[in-house]
């Protein structure tokens, strides 16, 4: 029994970020965070990549850091 996340699911990719960046619509009304599509988007390359890193470290501690309760989700799969 395992009581975190099963072990035989990965962490998401960087493929699979970009391809839910790639799903992103743009000209909505940004969420709490207030971080609008199009930034991500159009993000550097070094963004993208700390991002992944942000994701996967919540991934692996199944925790989110404290000054990131409120955020933007998007699905990875």
């Amino acid at each position: 029994m395992f009581l975190g996340a099963e072990p035989l699911v990965k962490e998401p990719s960087q493929e699979e970020m970009e391809k839910a960046i790639c799903n992103l619509k743009i000209n909505k009304t940004p969420r709490e965070d207030d971080i609008i599509a199009e930034l991500i988007k159009n993000a550097s390359q070094e963004l993208k990549n700390r991002l992944q890193a942000l994701i996967c470290k919540i991934w692996k501690d199944e925790k989110m850091p404290d000054e990131r309760k409120i955020g933007l989700t998007v699905p990875l799969f």
